[in-house]
């Protein structure tokens, strides 16, 4: 089993991200007003590669929790992305790379291949970012969660770190093109783990539960 090869995952490439962040992190927090960080001692607390999990509502989410991760845990992130993003054109799947993303199928023949893929980044320790919800929230509150993601914590035994970031949808909700200046929070919880015994779909609503009581 072996993770998606490409040049956004070269050290190369995760050192440009971080001179980045750097660089272009204190024009962003202009934006993003912060962000203001809750819970960030939960970071303390994981002992390996991890499952992050936040909620999804504009496209400068990623940005946002790369600001309160901070250095030592946004350098190395793979973060999925639906698959179908990739081919929609050459900026978006350059943007997407750029980020560390790799192509996720949420349902098909693919799916196997794409939670093969997530965990083969864990074992080689690599961060997964994966955003339970799927996609974006058109009005900003929180979606129903997707199984996804009580599959890979089930299967892969990874700490999973809950994350809810609040106020995003108001810097660049869907479909705008115009980022907005607005408060924003980003919320860590303590890890979970799925626990003996525990189905997919329980975690999933399990982890649903604590995100949204962040």
């Amino acid at each position: 089993m072996s993770r998606p090869a490409g040049w956004q995952f070269s050290a190369p490439a995760c050192t440009a991200r971080e001179v980045t962040a750097r660089l272009v992190g204190p024009v962003l927090s202009i934006f993003l007003r912060g962000p203001a960080v809750h819970g960030a001692e939960h970071l303390d607390e994981l002992t390996g590669p991890a499952l992050i999990c936040p909620t999804h509502a504009s496209h400068f989410d990623f940005s946002a929790l790369r600001l309160a991760l901070g250095p030592k845990h946004r350098r190395r992130i793979a973060v999925t992305a639906a698959a179908d993003y990739f081919t929609v054109s050459r900026v978006r799947w350059f943007f997407a790379a750029w980020l560390g993303a790799f192509p996720f199928d949420r349902g098909g023949r693919r799916t196997k291949r794409s939670l093969e893929a997530a965990e083969s980044f864990l074992s080689e320790g690599w961060h997964v970012l994966v955003f339970p919800e799927g996609t974006r929230s058109m009005s900003g509150e929180i979606g129903p969660f997707r199984p996804g993601i009580g599959l890979l914590a089930v299967q892969t035994g990874c700490q999973v770190l809950p994350v809810r970031i609040i106020g995003i949808s108001k810097v660049l909700p869907k479909g705008s093109r115009r980022p907005h200046r607005a408060p924003v929070e980003v919320r860590f919880g303590a890890p979970v783990r799925a626990q003996s015994g525990e189905s997919p779909r329980d975690f999933t609503e399990r982890l649903e539960s604590v995100i949204r009581a962040l």
